[in-house]
C-alpha cells in the first residue's frame, strides 16, 4: 500500500505540474501516437514529417490505448505507461528483494527507485524510457529466477521480447548482463552455472521481434530498415550519427548516476565495493548482490563507451542500484525496530515528495521552456472554442506540440504554399513561427494580407502565432487549408475530420461543394465522407499528380 501510495502522489504531481512537451524532443512520440490514433497506422508509424518512427510501437501503443476513452490524445494517456512502469518497477524490486535480503531491503530498494529525479521524471515524461526500463528490469528479475531454478526461460525471452519492441534488442543485452554473476560464482567455489532450455523462449523471441520487423518492412518499405536499423541501432551505437566517437565520454556515465540516483547513489556506490570485497555469507543472497552488481556494471560499461550519451539512458540500470542501496541501507539499520523503520520511511518519503512538489510546482514552472508549452496549450483551447475541434487550420513551421493539444496530425507546409493560402479569396488561417519568412514568401511588390489572431509571444521566432485573412477567428462559409500536399476547398460545409486517409465534411449550406486537389508529384488515394441532412456519403478515389476532384454532393 506504501509503494502505490507514493506511486499516486508522484503521478499526481507530475500531472498537476506545468507541462513541458518541447522539452526532450517530446513531441516525437506523442506524433506517433496520434499516427495511430488519426491515422490508423498501429503497425509502423511515422511523424509529422513524415519521417519513419525512430522506435519500435510498444509505447506508442500503450498511449494509445490509455487514450482511448477520452477521444483524444491528452498528458494523462502520455504519461501512463512511464508512471505504470515506475511503479512495475518498483513492486519487483520489492517482490524479489524481499526472497532474497528480507522486507526491509525490498522496501528500502523499492522507494529508492522512484524517489529520485530519474523517478520523478519517469511518472511524467511523454518518452520510451520507463517502459524500457520497466521491461528491462523484468526481464533480468525473470533472468536471476531461471538461473537459480533451471526453469521459466521463456518468460525472460517473452519480456526481452517486449523490451525490444519499446526500444531496440539492447534490452536483452542489459537484461543477461546479470548472468555473467554465475561465472563468478564458479570462480568463487561454489558454482550454478545455467540450466534449463532456452530454445523455446528464444525462437518465440525472434518470432515476435523479427515477426514486428518483417511486417513493418512489408508495409513501409527500406525507409523501416534504413531507420530502425542503420541509423538508429548500427549509426547510434559505431558513432556515425553522433558527435563523439565511442568511449571519448566514459567518465559521463558514472556521474550521471550518481546525480540522478542521488542521494541513494552514494549507497549504491558503496554497496557495490562492498559486494565486491564481502559478499554475503548467506547463499541466495551472495547470487542476488553478484547478479546486481553484474547488471549494473555491464550496463554502466555499455553506456560508458556509447558515442551517444544521455542521462535517461541510465533508467534500466537503476534499478539494479537502487536494489543495492537498500541492501546495503537495510545493514546499516538492521538495530532499528520495525516500527522506527517504517516511521523514518515515512518521514523521508513525505519531506522527499514536499521537495519535489515545490520544485515541479514551483521553481521550474517558471521556466521558458515550460511557459511556452502552456502558452501552446492555452492557444489550442482558444482555438477549439472559437473555432471547432476540427477547425481548419494549416501549419507551417509551428511546435508539434500545438496539434498535441489540438489532437490533429497535419504535415508542415511551405512559407510560399501558405502565402498563396492567405492570398486566397476562402478563408484560410495559418500557424506559425518566422513572420518575417511568411511575409518575404509572398509577392514582393503587394504586401502579404493578413492578420495575426492568436500569438503567444512578442514575435520572435520562440513565439507560435496563428494569422488568416479574416479579422476573426471562426468558421467561415468558404474555407481553404492545406493537409501537406492535398489543397482542400469547402463552400457551404464544415469540417468534421482530417487525416492522411480521410476528408469529411458536414453541409451547413445549400448548395455546398468540396475541391481536393493533389498538388505532389505523385499518386494519392483519397477518401471522401459528406454528412447531409442524416445522410452519409463516402467516395474514394485516386487522384493522380496535380489532379483536382469534386466530389459529388
Amino acid at each position: 500500500m506504501l509503494l502505490a501510495g507514493v506511486a499516486a502522489c508522484i503521478f499526481a504531481i507530475r500531472l498537476l505540474a506545468p507541462p513541458n512537451l518541447l522539452d526532450q524532443d517530446q513531441e516525437r512520440p506523442a506524433s506517433y501516437v496520434l499516427d495511430a490514433i488519426k491515422n490508423g497506422n498501429w503497425l509502423c508509424q511515422r511523424d509529422w514529417t513524415g519521417d519513419i518512427t525512430s522506435k519500435p510501437p510498444l509505447y506508442t501503443w500503450l498511449c494509445a490505448m490509455a487514450a482511448q476513452p477520452f477521444g483524444r490524445i491528452n498528458l494523462f494517456s502520455l504519461y501512463l505507461p512511464g508512471a505504470l512502469a515506475g511503479f512495475g518497477i518498483a513492486w519487483l524490486l520489492f517482490h524479489f528483494g524481499r526472497i532474497c535480503f528480507g522486507i526491509r531491503a525490498a522496501l528500502f530498494g523499492a522507494l529508492m527507485s522512484m524517489l529520485t529525479t530519474a523517478g520523478f521524471k519517469e511518472f511524467g515524461l511523454a518518452r520510451t524510457d520507463g517502459v524500457f526500463a520497466f521491461m528491462t528490469t523484468a526481464a533480468a528479475l525473470l533472468a536471476f529466477e531461471s538461473w537459480m531454478t533451471g526453469r521459466g526461460w521463456t518468460w525472460f525471452w517473452v519480456m526481452s521480447a517486449a523490451a525490444t519492441l519499446t526500444k531496440g534488442p539492447l534490452g536483452l543485452i542489459l537484461a543477461a548482463g546479470g548472468l555473467f554473476a554465475c561465472v563468478w560464482e564458479k570462480k568463487s567455489g561454489d558454482p550454478l552455472p545455467i540450466r534449463g532450455s532456452y530454445l523455446r523462449g528464444g525462437l518465440l523471441f525472434l518470432l515476435i521481434t523479427g515477426g514486428w520487423l518483417l511486417a513493418a518492412y512489408w508495409q513501409y518499405g527500406t525507409p523501416v530498415l534504413n531507420k530502425l536499423l542503420l541509423k538508429e541501432f548500427v549509426g547510434q551505437t559505431t558513432g556515425t550519427t553522433v558527435k563523439h566517437a565511442p568511449g571519448t565520454l566514459i567518465y559521463q556515465p558514472p556521474l550521471y548516476y550518481l546525480g540522478r540516483a542521488a542521494p541513494w547513489s552514494l549507497l549504491a556506490y558503496w554497496g557495490l565495493w562492498r559486494i565486491w570485497r564481502r559478499p554475503a555469507t548467506e547463499t541466495n543472497a551472495r547470487r542476488m548482490e553478484r547478479f546486481l552488481f553484474c547488471w549494473f556494471a555491464v550496463g554502466l560499461a555499455l553506456f560508458s563507451l556509447a558515442p551517444h550519451q544521455r542521462a535517461d539512458h541510465l533508467w534500466p540500470i537503476i534499478p539494479a542500484g537502487a536494489l543495492i542501496a537498500g541492501a546495503q541501507l537495510a545493514g546499516l539499520t538492521q538495530s532499528f525496530s520495525r516500527k522506527s523503520v517504517y516511521g523514518w520511511s515515512i518521514a523521508v518519503t513525505l519531506t522527499m515528495l514536499l521537495g519535489f512538489s515545490y520544485y515541479y510546482l514551483g521553481t521550474r514552472a517558471h521556466e521558458p521552456i515550460i511557459a511556452q508549452t502552456v502558452a501552446l496549450k492555452q492557444m489550442a483551447a482558444i482555438i477549439e472554442q472559437k473555432g471547432s475541434k476540427e477547425f481548419p487550420l494549416t501549419h507551417v513551421d509551428d511546435p508539434m506540440t500545438l496539434q498535441v493539444y489540438l489532437n490533429t496530425l497535419r504535415p508542415h507546409i511551405s512559407y510560399e504554399r501558405a502565402a498563396q493560402l492567405l492570398r486566397g479569396p476562402e478563408a484560410a488561417f495559418v500557424a506559425i513561427n518566422d513572420l518575417k519568412k511568411l511575409e518575404s514568401a509572398g509577392e514582393p511588390e503587394e504586401k502579404l494580407p493578413y492578420k495575426i489572431l492568436l500569438s503567444t509571444g512578442t514575435g520572435n521566432h520562440s513565439s507560435t502565432h496563428i494569422v488568416g485573412n479574416r479579422s476573426v477567428l471562426e468558421p467561415a462559409n468558404s474555407i481553404a487549408c492545406c493537409f501537406g500536399s492535398v489543397f482542400i476547398r469547402g463552400t457551404g460545409a464544415r469540417l468534421l475530420k482530417l487525416t492522411e486517409k480521410e476528408v469529411c465534411f458536414e453541409i451547413t449550406n445549400e448548395p455546398g461543394s468540396i475541391l481536393l486537389t493533389n498538388e505532389s508529384s505523385e499518386r494519392r488515394k483519397l477518401s471522401f465522407c459528406l454528412f447531409s441532412h442524416g445522410i452519409h456519403k463516402r467516395r474514394q478515389k485516386t487522384l493522380e499528380s496535380h489532379e483536382t476532384w469534386i466530389p459529388e454532393m
